[in-house]
């Protein structure tokens, strides 16, 4: 697929259809362009309309699928208070200074944003054509419910790590370079109208995994009303998700899916199990899931892999215990060890500050966080035997705690990895929304009104499920919603949106970060750059930097 580098370049290209002649399951997800295509003369039947949709699931896809290395961990806190990259002290988010308008992490995500807008103003566009046939007003309002909900997604994710940029109404169809910004509450107002059309007018559910539905729409809306202070507006959006109103959500609390007889595992771990993240499969928490499983038909309507042949979450996540040759293995991965590079590892905030006094805690037992390691086949005999727990007296170097051992999220990997389908990797979805970062936000939004009673109590509905000792009301404060959010949904959630939206990047990287995050980071990088090249192109009208970068 062809993705545009620079977003003036993304915004005044010709739009991409895709026709209703493909001739395989996967054809849709390839695209061709024609510069005499336009919406007025492709998108004719809803069929053209479903077929377009599907580079919006593509798109996100990337989110988590794009590189091999620490990329992909941007989106997940790269560099802030939950991960960093243990290979390289010098390089970016660890080293906070050189991060400029030439980042490609922050400047990808800046450019993936507009090419979904892009998409879906060409939709909403089409779908008020008069020559379209539609079976019915429900079925256009749907249609245009989907496109309006990526694009309120889109400038959600713009305005919480970038603040002010420009707002597109509707499809760029001549060369432009006079683009200003708008102010992030413009942004974020412009975001609440089309996901609050998107509540109204998705489905409650659907038999396609990984479509959006109209709890998604509700659960990025109510946290967009946190953004604009409407506290009341964000509690009524997440209540109809957990009353029942959006569908039947319910969090997980027995064993279920492909392991559930395993009786060394537990529901937590259950949630992370290769096949069991789909709503349509049984998981009543699921809201929404980044399609990454192999299915027999190769996938469902937003399905395919966009990078490697698999989701490389494991290799990026897990430390490297089989490459330890002092602890009695030779660099070869198996079952038991994993298959992790260590692009990516947790902080010590995230593997041990907010565990002190975790007690019955459930998402810290050693079947979620394994933090026991042991010796393997081949070592020395003066050392000791295969299979005892290893010496950690034996941890010495750097490397020895920051590569090859620290705490492995069993969310992140397997002990029974899927041979050769597709090259023996750990292949589940991914979580996008998950029910309990609802209840997180309807906390968030009662700390907002001053009800610390019902933020504790939204948060330990949670806590119980984990059969964690509840909090008190006078404990709740925003620095503790994140913690639990740490808690409950390290590697899930878009991190890095959460700090940015909150002003707290800085903060809290000083406070809880690597120590070479922490030192560099500054006050302005609570906002990320603009891509220089949009910056550059964008000659028709000053179009500026955002603060503290050069």
């Amino acid at each position: 697929m062809r993705t545009y580098k620079l977003i003036l370049t993304m915004i005044t290209a010709a739009v991409v259809l895709v026709t209703a002649s493909c001739k395989k399951d996967t054809d849709f997800l390839e695209e061709t362009q024609k510069d005499n295509l336009n919406s007025s003369n492709s998108l004719l039947n809803p069929a053209q309309f479903q077929l377009m949709s599907a580079s919006f699931y593509t798109y996100v896809q990337r989110f988590y699928n794009s590189a091999d290395g620490p990329k992909d961990g941007w989106l997940l806190g790269l560099g802030t208070d939950v991960c960093f990259d243990p290979r390289d002290v010098t390089s970016k988010y660890n080293n906070w200074s050189i991060v400029n308008g030439t980042d490609n992490y922050s400047g990808d995500w800046f450019n993936w944003q507009y090419i979904i807008i892009k998409i879906a103003n060409t939709i909403i566009a089409g779908a008020a054509n008069p020559a379209v046939t539609w079976q019915n007003d429900a079925q256009k309002n749907a249609t245009i419910a989907e496109a309006r909900f990526f694009r309120g997604f889109a400038y959600r994710n713009l305005a919480n790590v970038f603040g002010d940029v420009p707002i597109l109404e509707a499809p760029v169809t001549a060369p432009r370079n006079d683009f200003t910004r708008n102010a992030r509450a413009d942004v974020y107002k412009f975001a609440q109208a089309d996901l609050t059309f998107a509540a109204a007018n998705l489905p409650l559910t659907t038999t396609q995994p990984g479509r959006v539905v109209r709890a998604a729409a509700d659960h990025i809306l109510a946290e967009v009303d946190i953004s604009l202070k409407d506290y009341d507006g964000a509690i009524a959006a997440t209540t109809r998700i957990i009353n029942g109103t959006d569908g039947a959500y319910s969090l997980v609390n027995a064993r279920f899916g492909t392991r559930a007889s395993e009786a060394d595992k537990n529901y937590y771990y259950d949630l992370f199990v290769m096949g069991n993240q789909n709503y349509q499969t049984g998981n009543r928490e699921s809201i929404w899931t980044a399609q990454f499983a192999v299915t027999a038909t190769g996938g469902a309507i937003p399905g395919g892999v966009t990078f490697s042949t698999r989701p490389l979450i494991e290799r990026m996540m897990w430390c490297s215990w089989y490459g330890q040759t002092k602890f009695g293995y030779n660099g070869t991965a198996v079952d038991s060890t994993g298959r992790g590079v260590a692009y990516v590892r947790p902080t010590n905030y995230t593997n041990y500050t907010i565990w002190r006094n975790s007690g019955t805690d459930i998402r810290n037992s050693e079947t979620c966080i394994k933090r026991t390691y042991y010796y393997g086949p081949n070592i020395p005999a003066s050392v000791g035997r295969p299979g005892q727990v290893a010496n950690k007296a034996l941890l010495t170097t750097r490397d020895d705690t920051c590569i090859y051992i620290y705490p492995n999220w069993s969310k992140f990997g397997t002990d029974k990895h899927v041979n050769a389908t597709p090259d023996a990797g750990y292949v589940r979805n991914f979580y996008i929304i998950r029910l309990p970062e609802t209840y997180f936000l309807r906390a968030e939004a009662y700390l907002g009104k001053n009800d610390a009673a019902s933020a504790a109590a939204d948060l330990n509905v949670v806590r119980s499920r984990a059969k964690a000792t509840p909090v008190a009301a006078s404990d709740v404060n925003i620095d503790y919603i994140l913690d639990e959010r740490a808690r409950e949904l390290f590697g899930e959630e878009f991190r890095i949106l959460t700090l940015a939206r909150l002003g707290l990047v800085y903060d809290r990287t000083r406070r809880f970060g690597s120590p070479e995050s922490a030192a560099s980071v500054q006050q302005y990088n609570n906002l990320l750059p603009i891509p220089q090249s949009s910056i550059d192109l964008n000659n028709g009208a000053p179009i500026g930097q955002n603060p503290g970068y050069r």
